[in-house]
C-alpha cells in the first residue's frame, strides 16, 4: 500500500512535472492533422494537378482562329490546312541511325531539320522539325514512317486571307505575341508562341476569335525525358465575324484607287440608314499572308506607308467638302439666304491679304446654290466671314469632326476643328478673319479623316441622324449560333430646319448635275456629292469627293480621297462613279467630259 501510494504520487508528480511537454505534443499532432487534411483534402486536387503537370508536359496545337466574313456571306479571312512534321522520341537510340538522317535528309531538305532532329534525340524532347510542309513532302514522310521511326504528321490550321491587298487595313494580321505583351497579358490566357491580332478586326476583336488551343500531353520521367503520349486535346476554333463589307465594292474601289495618279489614299463607304461601312479600303495595302515570314519586312520599309491606315489615321484638310458645314451654318444661324449674292473676279482681298479663287478669271455674279455647285472660293471667303468662328466650329462638332467614329480597328485619330479658344491656348495667339476665310473653304488648322468626312456625308443622306459606324453585324460560334449581335446605334443629331436639309440636298445634287463633280453624272440615276481640292504644305494637293446616291432614295454614303491626287472633280469624282456603277450594275460611259474641275486656289 505505501508502495502504490509512492508510486501514485510519482506518477501525478510526473504529471505535473511534464505537463508543458505533454500538451505541445498535443498541439503538434493536432497541427500536423489539420495540415495533411488542409494538403489532402482541401487543396488536394490542386496539388494532383500541380503533381499531373510535373508527371507531364504539353506540346500545343494552335487553335484555329474564327472565320471572318463578307455581309453576303463570302470568306474574307479563313483558315487553311498546314501540315507539321513532329518528331516524338519515345524509345529511341542514344543516337539517331545515319539511315533514318539520310532518309529525311532527302525528303526534307533543309540544315536546320537534320538538326532539330538530333537535338531532340538527344534531349529527349518532342521538336517541330518542319512547317509547312508540301503534299509531297507529306506523303513521302508518310510512306517512310516506318522507316523513320518517331516522325509524326499532324495537320494545323493557318490563317489564310483570301484578297490581302484589298482588305488588309480592314483585317489586319497576325504574329507571335512579344515578350513585353505576354508580361501583361498572361493573366488573359496568352502564352508564349500565341498568335495575336495587328491591327483592324483581328486585333479588336480578338479575344473572341482567338479559340481555344488543345495539344498533346506527353509522360515525363524524373530526369524530364519524355516517355509516352498520354493523349490528345482536340482545339476549339474561335468564334466567327460576320462584317457590314459589301466584298464586290471593296474590291473594285481598292483596284481604282491603286490605279489612281499616285495609289494613295482612301475609300469609306457607309450605309447611311444604319452606320453599316460596306466599303474600307486603305491604299496601299499590305498582304497580311505574309506576317508570319521574314517577306513581311519589305512593307515597314517602303516610303508610300503600306501598313499605315489612311481612312482612320490619316489628316487631311477636308478642303471645299467642308463648304457642306459652312452652307449649313449660314442658312441655319440666319446669317444669309439662298439669294445672297456675291461677285466673284478671281480674287478676294480682306486686309491687306488677298484670297484667291481657284477660276482665276473669277466665276461673276453667283447666288449660294450657284457658289456651291462651281465651289466658289471668292463665295465662300464672303460667306464664312458673315457666319462667324463660333458658328463654325459649332456646327462642325453638331458633324461630329473633331472626334473619333468609334469605327472598330486601328487606333482612330480625333482631328481638329480649330476655335478662339484652341488658338489663344495652344498657339499663343488671336483668332483674325483670315482664320475664319481659311476654315470657311476648309482649310487652315482643320484636320479629318476619311472616316470622319463617311459619317458627315452619311449624317447629311439621311437628314441628321449621327450613327456609330461599326464593321461587324454579328458573332456567331462553331454551333453557329449568334452570341452577340450588333444593332444600329446614334450617337447624335443634327438639328437643322427642314427647309435646311432640303436646300442643302439640292445643292449636293447640282454639283453633281451642273458643277464640279460632273464627272460622277449617271442618266439612269442621281448623285448628290460635293468635291473638293485640298492644299497641302507638304506636296502636291489631295483631291477629294464626298457623295451618296441614289440621291433621293440614299443606299450608299461615301468619300474617296487620293492622297496628293490634285483635282477633286477630276480625280476623285471618276473613281466613285466605277463604285456607283458596280453598286447599280450600271455600264460607265467612256466619253464622259470633265469640265469646270475646281483646283486648290493659291493664297
Amino acid at each position: 500500500m505505501v508502495w502504490q501510494q509512492e508510486h501514485r504520487l510519482s506518477y501525478e508528480d510526473f504529471l505535473e512535472k511534464y505537463q508543458f511537454i505533454i500538451y505541445l505534443f498535443i498541439l503538434l499532432f493536432l497541427f500536423v492533422s489539420l495540415r495533411l487534411f488542409h494538403l489532402q483534402v482541401i487543396r488536394g486536387n490542386y496539388y494532383r494537378t500541380i503533381s499531373e503537370q510535373q508527371r507531364t508536359q504539353i506540346i500545343l496545337e494552335r487553335a484555329p482562329r474564327g472565320i471572318i466574313y463578307s455581309a453576303g456571306g463570302e470568306v474574307i479571312v479563313g483558315n487553311k490546312t498546314s501540315y507539321v512534321a513532329l518528331f516524338y522520341p519515345f524509345t529511341q537510340e542514344a543516337t539517331p541511325p545515319k539511315t533514318t538522317l539520310d532518309r529525311l535528309g532527302r525528303i526534307l531538305k533543309e540544315k536546320k531539320v537534320i538538326n532539330s532532329l538530333v537535338k531532340g534525340w538527344r534531349s529527349g524532347q518532342v521538336v517541330r522539325l518542319a512547317e509547312d510542309l508540301t503534299r509531297q513532302e507529306m506523303f513521302s514522310l508518310l510512306e517512310q514512317r516506318l522507316m523513320i521511326p518517331g516522325i509524326s504528321v499532324v495537320k494545323e490550321a493557318r490563317r489564310e486571307y483570301a484578297y490581302p491587298e484589298a482588305v488588309s487595313h480592314l483585317v489586319g494580321y497576325i504574329n507571335e505575341i512579344t515578350r513585353r505583351e505576354l508580361d501583361s497579358m498572361s493573366e488573359e490566357g496568352y502564352r508564349s508562341g500565341d498568335w495575336m491580332g495587328r491591327g483592324g478586326l483581328e486585333q479588336f476583336y480578338d479575344p473572341k476569335i482567338r479559340g481555344t488551343d488543345g495539344g498533346w500531353q506527353i509522360e515525363v520521367d524524373a530526369m524530364g525525358h519524355q516517355t509516352r503520349l498520354v493523349r490528345h486535346v482536340r482545339s476549339t476554333i474561335g468564334n466567327s465575324l460576320y462584317t457590314t463589307i459589301n466584298l464586290k465594292l471593296q474590291e473594285v474601289a481598292a483596284s481604282a484607287l491603286a490605279k489612281s495618279p499616285t495609289g494613295r489614299g482612301a475609300v469609306v463607304g457607309v450605309d447611311p440608314r444604319n452606320g453599316e461601312v460596306r466599303i474600307l479600303v486603305s491604299s496601299p495595302g499590305f498582304d497580311p499572308n505574309l506576317a508570319v515570314t521574314g517577306e513581311f519586312t519589305q512593307f515597314l520599309k517602303r516610303k508610300d506607308l503600306p501598313l499605315f491606315n489612311r481612312t482612320m489615321q490619316a489628316l487631311y484638310p477636308p478642303g471645299s467638302t467642308f463648304k457642306i458645314v459652312t452652307m449649313a451654318a449660314a442658312l441655319a444661324g440666319n446669317k444669309a439666304s439662298l439669294s445672297q449674292v456675291y461677285n466673284c473676279q478671281g480674287s478676294f482681298k480682306y486686309g491687306n491679304k488677298t484670297f484667291k479663287c481657284w477660276e482665276k478669271k473669277g466665276h461673276g455674279r453667283l447666288n449660294m446654290t450657284q457658289a456651291f455647285a462651281k465651289s466658289c472660293n471668292v463665295y465662300f471667303y464672303q460667306l464664312a466671314l458673315k457666319v462667324g468662328p463660333e458658328l463654325l466650329e459649332k456646327y462642325s462638332r453638331d458633324f461630329r469632326l473633331g472626334e473619333p467614329t468609334g469605327l472598330e480597328g486601328y487606333s482612330e485619330k480625333a482631328g481638329l476643328v480649330p476655335s478662339p479658344e484652341w488658338k489663344k491656348e495652344k498657339l499663343r495667339d488671336s483668332w483674325h478673319p483670315g482664320d475664319t476665310i481659311n476654315m470657311g473653304i476648309g482649310q487652315g488648322a482643320l484636320w479629318v479623316t476619311p472616316a470622319q468626312m463617311a459619317s458627315l456625308i452619311s449624317t447629311v443622306a439621311n437628314g441628321g441622324t449621327v450613327f456609330k459606324l461599326h464593321l461587324v453585324s454579328k458573332i456567331v460560334n462553331q454551333s453557329n449560333e449568334t452570341v452577340a449581335r450588333f444593332r444600329p446605334q446614334r450617337t447624335g443629331m443634327v438639328n437643322l430646319p427642314g427647309d435646311v436639309w432640303a436646300n442643302l440636298h439640292f445643292a449636293l445634287k447640282e454639283v453633281v448635275k451642273n458643277g464640279t463633280a460632273g464627272a460622277c453624272n449617271f442618266k439612269e440615276f442621281e448623285v448628290a456629292g460635293k468635291t473638293g481640292t485640298a492644299q497641302n504644305p507638304h506636296g502636291k494637293d489631295h483631291a477629294w469627293f464626298v457623295s451618296y446616291a441614289p440621291a433621293d432614295d440614299p443606299q450608299l454614303a461615301l468619300v474617296v480621297i487620293v492622297e496628293n491626287g490634285g483635282s477633286g472633280g477630276g480625280v476623285a469624282a471618276p473613281l466613285a462613279r466605277e463604285i456607283y456603277a458596280e453598286m447599280f450594275n450600271k455600264k460607265i460611259e467612256k466619253d464622259v467630259k470633265i469640265e469646270g474641275v475646281e483646283k486648290a486656289s493659291d493664297e
